[in-house]
Order: structure tokens, then C-alpha cells, then sequence
């Protein structure tokens, strides 16, 4: 059982009315409002009908009564304590005191009692919809009225009440509606608003939205999808009219009818299209599916976005180091033509590239076989460069060539129809001097417009430039390789010339041994600079200078040589040739190679030490006659004991089993040497 204090007290009804009239009052918002016309018109007629100086809309609220409309009363506003209406709010019908004075209820208010000293009171309540009251529309006068009002008096005043409450539905309908519209007008706003920033973010970054209806077949695509496409704007698009757009080779890669129905289709792809007006385009495709209940795709949606800038930026990139390269690698000048061309049509989405040998004095050109995109002729043949405009002279004085449109180039306006009838709308002329003659021109066609950007034009300018420095690379080099045989001619003239000189000078010394060495280490000299001269004159292999200086000598077969290729510097390689020579001729004379069965083995390695490489060199000879060290030493032994260049540390032993040595130097030192 509830204790009292946890009974909760009911409100009466004369709260819950007060409650209610204060809820009625929130909802027509109509307190502390402008004065209107149409509620004025009312106090107006009520005056008038009853004959009374006074009449008033009266509102009441908690604290105070106030007047919605009003004639023959000064205040706006009264306390609820000299509100005569309050007594008016219990009750549906008209409420009429004669003499205000006389009833109870009135005769101790002020403005009784007090200025304007009111004296008669009809007050008709005004009912809202629910039935709560909220006030009057009362009549007032200074003197008392006995007989009140009469008949139609009384339902003229009850009618005008009707109408009050009549009037704040209607201002009450009509403010909502009024909400309710700009409520409405700011969304469509905001609507429109966040469309427009949707639609520019979409033409910012290339990005168009579209919808598959993939039981029709049908696509529902933006203005920027269709600008992507570079295809009219419409409500609704076949989607054959966009797959025929997509270049044969991609085909592959974007959905069709029967990969959308059963949902196979990737839905992050990328491919490209060939445009009407804008050339070939890349396509980044990103969708996803809607299903139906059953889980069977009913819809394809969502954006594609314009990536050919940054597909042809890593393209031009590529094709620059793929380039270099090929070039790197190749060594005639048409080869070279046609790996630029190559990469060229590659990087500029080309319909034909490759590259043709010039006559200059004639201004022909005989066209090689090119590489071609599917569907384009071939230009294979002899043409001449004045039946397709005036550029030859610009090709003579080595620039490269640019035509973004035939039809508008001067330079081949009044040629166009020739060129567009090979398949050429769009031309890069790059010419090839070879020896300063104008003998080769690489060359880029597009079929129809492209879109052409300051990148694409300095891309081609790069590839002239390489190629330039490629062909001058390879002039070089061939100059290089002349004079290389040209001095080892006059140098091996000169040995010869030496080696006679020594002869004659020579002759009379008894000791014709210590001649024929000479002679031997000449002959070795001369070895060497072969060596040097096979290798460009930049220094030669260890193994090289070994194998021919055994070569020279006749044991090569009975010589095994293990190691990495490592090459030294020009001046090394001299000193290693004759460090080679001088070891074999005493291996032939008193070592390993004096014997039939006799070997020698040559090992030698390179290892890290701190910030350098070590070169270690092993000499070991085996099946020779026992070797003892020599008691005085002669020009060999002191070169051998220098080990390499004098470099390093040199390590020699005589043992029963043979002679062997090893010497060690700075792997860099070796190689700088020159």
C-alpha cells in the first residue's frame, strides 16, 4: 500500500484548462504580434453593433491579459488581477454584467474602482477547435446597461467570436504553410546548392556518374560522363554507343552485356577510349551492383574518371628511361630510329610511327616498314616531302616538326587532303644527322585530332635530343676505334722498328741471352698494348692479359686460370703484362714448364677490406724440377718482387713441390692507374 506522500496529487480542472489555454496560445503564436487588420475590423463592428465605446480581442495568459485588437482602450496589456475576461474563461456562453460596481466579482477591480471607472461588461469567450478558451471578445462602457445587450446584439457578438477564432486558424494554417514552404525552398536550395558543388567537383576532377540498367541495357549518365565520353548529353544512352568507343585492344577489360548480368565484370578497371574530337582517352572505371531480392544484379553504378594526364605523364616517363636504355644497348643509327619510334607512338597513343632514310637534295624519303595501330595502312615506299606541305625546310635546318592539325597548319593547309587520305591528321617530324648530313627522319602520325599538351611537345623535343646524342655517341665512338687502330699500327710500326734497332746495336754482345730477353720483354710490351687497344684504351681484363701474354708465349694450354673479370687501369695493365710475362719465362726456363708435365695455376679474388677492395693474386706451379731461390737477382726477379706496380705486399716461396708467389694491392689504386 502506497503511502500518502507517494500519492500524487491530481491537478483540478481549472489547471488543466489553465494548462490547456496556455498550449493553445504557444501554438497560434499570436501573443506580443502586430496589430492586423482583419482583427480590427472585428472590435470595429463590435463596437459599433452594441453601442459600446469599447471592445477588445482579449488573450489571457498567466500573468496579464493582452489585446489583440482594440478601440476605446489605451493599454495594450492589463495584470490578470484587472482582467474582467479571466471570469469568462469557464464558461461557453456570453458572459454579461450590468453594472461592474454591483457584482462581486468586479466591484473591487481598479479599473472599476479607478480610471476609466468601467462600469458594463459583455464578453463572449473565444473556443478554439479542442474547446479550450483563451479569452474574450468583449464589450465594455462607462456607464451601467440594465438591459445589457439585446437579441441581436447578443449573437452578433458571439458570431464575431466564431470569427476571431476563425481568423488565428487561418493565421495559424497560413503561418505553417508558410514554414512549411521556406522550409521547402531552403532544401530545394540546399538541393540545388550541393547539385552545382557536385557537378563542379565532378568537372574538377574529371568525374563522371552513371547508372546501368542492366535489363535494358541502357545507361543514365552526368553531363561530366558524357563530356568524358565526349558524347552528347541524353536522358538515357545504349550502352553499345559506349563500348564502340572503347579501343579494340581494351575490349576485354570493360564489361559487356553478359559479365554485368551474372555480375563477372570487374568493377575497378581502367581502359581506353578513341574520342570523336579529344583522341584517345584513359578511363578509370570504379562501380559497384545493386541486387534484387533473389541476389541477381539489376543495376550497374557508379563514376568513371579522366586519367589520361597522369597515364601519359608515366608514360613519357617510361618511355624516357626505356629509352635510354635501348639506345645504350644499339649501335647503327636505323635501329635506333626505330626503338624511338616505338616508344614514341607508345607514349603518345600514335596510330603510326617509325621512320624513314632521306634524300635531301631530292626531299624524298623512303619509308621503312612502321609500326602501326590496328586498322591503319602502311606508308612503306617513296614519297616526297613537298606533296604534303613546306616543313622539308624546317626538317633541313634540324628542327624538329609539330603539326597539331594538318587542316589549320600553314605549313600543310593546302596539302591536308593529301595527308588525311594516308591516315595523317596530326605529324612529328624528328630529323636524324648523321655526319651532319640530313639522311634519316623519325617520324609519329596521329589519324585524327589530338589533344596536345606542352609535356607531349617537350617529350618529343627530348627524344630528338637523345637520339642526337646517341648517333653523336656512336660518330664518336667509330672516330675512337679509327684512331685506336690507326696508333696501334704506328705503335706496333715502332716496337718493330725498336726491336730491329736493338738486333743491330746488339749484335756484337757475347751474351746473346740477355738480347733475346730484351727482346721477349719488348714483344711483351707490345702484347700489352694490344690488350689495351681491344678495350677501347680504358685498360683490359686480368684474365685477357694473361691468357694472350701465355698465348704469345706458347703455353697457354698448360695454364689454368680461376678468378672474377676484373679490369685495370691503363698503366696496370702494362705493369701486369710484364709481371705475366716475366713469371712465365722463368716457369719455361727453370720452373713448372721446364717439365712435359708441368702446370702452373693462376687464382686470384677480390674481398672487401674497410672502404676498399683487396686484390689477391696466386701463383702456383706444379710437376716442375725442385726450385731454389736465386742467390743474386736480376731485372725479373726485382719485378717480380715489386709485385703489382710496387703496390701492396708481395709473398714468394721455393719449396719441393715448386715455385709459387702471391701478391696482394688495393683494388682501386689498380684501376685508377693510367
Amino acid at each position: 500500500m502506497m503511502s500518502d506522500d507517494l500519492i500524487p496529487t491530481p491537478f483540478d480542472s481549472a489547471d488543466l484548462d489553465h494548462l490547456r489555454r496556455l498550449e493553445a496560445l504557444e501554438a497560434y503564436d499570436i501573443l506580443d504580434t502586430a496589430p492586423e487588420p482583419e482583427f480590427d475590423d472585428i472590435v470595429l463592428i463590435a463596437s459599433t453593433v452594441c453601442c459600446t465605446p469599447v471592445s477588445l480581442v482579449s488573450l489571457v495568459e498567466t500573468e496579464r491579459q493582452w489585446f489583440k485588437a482594440r478601440i476605446g482602450f489605451e493599454a495594450c496589456e492589463t495584470p490578470i488581477a484587472q482582467s474582467v475576461c479571466s471570469h469568462a474563461l469557464a464558461m461557453n456562453e456570453l458572459l454579461i454584467i450590468p453594472d461592474l460596481t454591483a457584482d462581486v466579482r468586479t466591484r473591487n477591480n481598479t479599473l472599476v474602482t479607478e480610471a476609466p471607472h468601467i462600469r458594463f461588461y459583455a464578453g463572449a469567450p473565444l473556443v478554439v477547435p479542442d474547446g479550450t478558451v483563451i479569452g474574450t471578445l468583449c464589450v465594455i462602457d462607462t456607464v451601467p446597461r440594465p438591459q445589457g445587450l439585446d437579441d441581436n446584439q447578443r449573437k452578433v457578438l458571439q458570431a464575431l467570436s466564431r470569427q476571431v477564432v476563425a481568423l488565428m486558424e487561418t493565421r495559424r494554417v497560413s503561418q505553417r504553410k508558410d514554414e512549411l514552404f521556406q522550409r521547402q525552398k531552403r532544401l530545394a536550395a540546399s538541393i540545388r546548392f550541393n547539385a552545382n558543388k557536385t557537378v563542379a567537383a565532378q568537372k574538377a576532377g574529371r568525374i563522371g556518374t552513371f547508372e546501368i540498367d542492366i535489363a535494358t541495357n541502357m545507361i543514365r549518365g552526368s553531363d561530366e560522363f558524357c563530356r568524358i565520353f565526349d558524347i552528347a548529353p541524353a536522358d538515357l544512352i545504349p550502352t553499345s554507343q559506349l563500348e564502340a568507343l572503347i579501343v579494340p585492344e581494351d575490349r576485354h577489360i570493360h564489361s559487356n552485356n553478359a559479365t554485368r548480368r551474372d555480375a563477372r565484370a570487374a568493377t575497378e578497371v581502367e581502359y581506353r577510349i578513341q574520342t570523336a574530337n579529344r583522341g584517345i582517352r584513359w578511363i578509370a572505371r570504379h562501380a559497384s551492383y545493386e541486387h534484387d531480392a533473389s541476389g541477381r544484379p539489376i543495376t550497374m553504378f557508379g563514376t568513371v574518371q579522366d586519367i589520361t594526364t597522369s597515364k601519359r605523364e608515366a608514360a613519357r616517363v617510361q618511355a624516357l628511361l626505356d629509352l635510354g636504355d635501348r639506345l645504350r644497348d644499339l649501335d647503327d643509327v636505323e635501329s635506333m630510329a626505330l626503338a624511338a619510334s616505338d616508344l614514341m607512338a607508345k607514349a603518345l597513343d600514335a596510330s603510326r610511327a617509325g621512320f624513314g632514310i632521306v634524300d635531301p637534295i631530292a626531299e624524298t624519303v623512303m619509308m621503312q616498314p612502321e609500326w602501326r595501330a590496328p586498322g591503319v595502312s602502311s606508308l612503306v615506299g617513296l614519297h616526297h616531302f613537298r606533296d604534303y606541305g613546306s616543313y622539308i625546310d624546317e626538317l633541313k635546318a634540324g628542327q624538329t616538326v609539330i603539326v597539331t592539325d594538318v587542316v589549320n597548319d600553314p605549313r600543310t593547309a593546302d596539302k591536308a587532303q593529301a595527308l588525311v587520305d594516308i591516315g595523317i591528321r596530326v605529324l612529328v617530324n624528328l630529323p636524324i644527322f648523321d655526319h651532319g648530313q640530313f639522311n634519316l627522319v623519325v617520324f609519329v602520325h596521329h589519324d585524327r585530332p589530338h589533344d596536345w599538351t606542352s609535356q607531349e611537345i617537350a617529350l618529343v623535343r627530348s627524344f630528338g635530343d637523345r637520339m642526337h646524342l646517341a648517333i653523336a655517341r656512336l660518330q664518336a665512338e667509330a672516330d675512337q676505334d679509327m684512331l685506336n687502330r690507326e696508333i696501334g699500327h704506328r705503335l706496333k710500326n715502332t716496337f718493330a722498328m725498336v726491336q730491329a734497332i736493338a738486333s743491330q746495336t746488339l749484335r756484337p754482345i757475347v751474351e746473346q741471352e740477355h738480347v733475346r730477353n730484351f727482346e721477349r720483354r719488348l714483344h711483351a710490351l707490345s702484347s700489352a698494348h694490344d690488350s689495351l687497344l681491344s678495350q677501347d684504351g680504358d685498360g683490359a681484363d686480368i684474365g685477357t692479359v694473361l691468357r694472350r701474354t701465355a698465348d704469345t708465349l706458347g703455353v697457354l694450354e698448360r695454364i689454368d686460370a680461376i678468378g672474377p673479370a676484373i679490369s685495370f687501369g691503363p698503366r696496370s695493365t702494362l705493369s701486369v703484362s710484364l709481371l705475366f710475362h716475366e713469371l712465365m719465362t722463368n716457369a719455361i726456363k727453370y720452373g713448372a714448364l721446364s717439365e712435359p708435365g708441368g702446370r702452373v695455376v693462376v687464382e686470384w679474388q677480390a674481398a672487401a677490406k674497410g672502404d676498399d677492395s683487396v686484390l689477391t693474386l696466386r701463383w702456383t706451379e706444379r710437376g716442375g724440377p725442385p726450385v731454389v731461390e736465386p742467390e743474386r737477382s736480376g731485372f725479373g726477379s726485382k719485378l717480380i718482387k715489386r709485385g703489382f706496380m710496387g703496390t701492396g705486399g708481395v709473398t714468394q716461396s721455393y719449396s719441393s713441390l715448386g715455385y709459387s708467389v702471391e701478391m696482394t694491392a688495393a683494388l682501386s689504386q689498380l684501376q685508377r692507374a693510367s
